[in-house]
């Protein structure tokens, strides 16, 4: 995405000189970014945003230009749900922009991460982000569309415990929903599903109006889903089979 609009881009210069002090902060100027996309749909969060916890902790990470990061309170949410479940998983971070989410579980005990962007200046900042924070070994970054990844990962007969995605909002397309439910689809038949303990899950934040409810999932289900302002969270479980 580009900003189109000559009024926003003196907007977009000043905001480089930003430094974001604290996660309310942050909410507040992400809220406002989205406010100004729903009229221009060109936002953009330029600056930097920082680890929230474990090994990694307080280490500042770059953000790309048109990239909505998750904001601390997420995090720190969906964190929380997970607790020991992210401990020697294996991360899918799908639209990966900043990284963010996996670099959040690889300092919180995750075992490895993928994370996937076809922006060519978001492959060179994640390059870039994890070698900030220390895990080169652990990380494989990949500039790749998200369904051509996908298809050939399933091809590959690739797993992972957990798959966060934050598609760009132009694909919470309202009236072609199939894209974005051919996607989950997609993305779940990478799940450890045979597991008896742990069947893996799929992280999604979204527009907090994008209906959820209409698309049709072939093995997951809804297990909750948490509101931030225009931004929502939800998580999504494997369908429970009886004979589990």
């Amino acid at each position: 995405m580009s900003l189109k609009h000559t009024s926003f881009k003196k907007l977009r210069k000043d905001k480089r000189k930003w430094k974001i002090g604290s996660w309310k902060e942050f909410d507040e100027r992400e809220d406002t970014f989205l406010k100004e996309r729903i009229r221009n749909k060109e936002p953009t969060i330029p600056g930097k945003v920082r680890i929230s916890g474990g090994k990694a902790k307080n280490i500042m990470i770059e953000i790309p230009k048109t990239t909505r990061p998750l904001t601390d309170r997420m995090k720190v949410r969906i964190f929380d749900i997970l607790r020991n479940d992210i401990v020697k998983k294996n991360i899918l971070d799908l639209y990966a922009g900043t990284g963010s989410f996996a670099l959040e579980a690889l300092s919180r005990g995750a075992k490895s991460a993928v994370l996937v962007d076809a922006a060519k200046n978001a492959y060179h900042i994640l390059q870039s982000n994890v070698l900030i924070t220390g895990f080169l070994s652990e990380t494989e970054v990949i500039k790749s569309k998200v369904d051509e990844y996908l298809l050939k990962a399933i091809k590959k007969e690739r797993k992972f415990d957990i798959i966060f995605m934050d598609p760009p909002y132009k694909l919470f397309n309202t009236k072609k929903v199939f894209k974005m439910q051919n996607t989950i689809n997609l993305a779940s038949q990478l799940l450890p599903v045979e597991e008896k303990k742990f069947k893996g899950v799929v992280i999604i934040k979204h527009p907090r109006r994008y209906p959820l409810d209409r698309l049709k999932l072939e093995t997951l289900q809804i297990f909750e889903t948490y509101e931030f302002g225009l931004n929502s969270i939800t998580i999504f479980i494997v369908k429970i089979n009886k004979k589990d």
